[in-house]
């Protein structure tokens, strides 16, 4: 078994939640660990593990086509740190604004965000780092680029 950590903008296009495998099949969540040639991710300072879907054992091989698919998706914790949010922008009762403009899901308990989605409908490349905050604090437009999110908040990128 090989666990890497992605970066916080890291799509988890060819992966799957471990838990929902798990849950699934009736295993230890744990059980992974043990599996020879599997290849395991998860975001720095996160709990949550995610399974490359072209690792998994064979006999598995079935599961894995029932898993939703993450193409695009970050983990929530790991949105918020790479865009400077707070977590409580994730939060539907919140009322953010950002909170409208996200595909959010709820799988097993772990959030996730659709980063690539979020790229796509800003029209911004994925190599660009994005950052929010309130448009007040940006430096004026030739300096700074910037996405007006509503009147109060800006996504900046660079």
């Amino acid at each position: 078994m090989q666990m890497d950590v992605l970066s916080n903008n890291e799509f988890l296009d060819n992966y799957i939640l471990n838990k929902e495998l798990c849950e699934l099949v009736g295993i230890s969540s744990n059980a992974y660990r043990f599996w020879k040639n599997v290849k395991a991710v998860k975001y720095d300072g996160c709990r949550a593990v995610f399974l490359d879907k072209r690792t998994i054992l064979e006999k598995y091989k079935d599961i894995v086509l029932t898993c939703k698919d993450l193409t695009g998706f970050v983990q929530s914790q790991a949105f918020c740190k790479y865009t400077g949010i707070a977590p409580s922008h994730l939060i539907e009762k919140n009322n953010s604004v950002i909170y409208k403009k996200l595909e959010i899901i709820d799988l097993y308990g772990i959030k996730l965000v659709n980063l690539k989605k979020f790229y796509d409908d800003l029209n911004l490349d994925y190599k660009y780092n994005i950052y929010v905050e309130k448009c007040k604090y940006f430096g004026p437009s030739p300096f700074e680029k910037k996405i007006k999110l509503s009147s109060e908040m800006c996504l900046g990128y660079y």
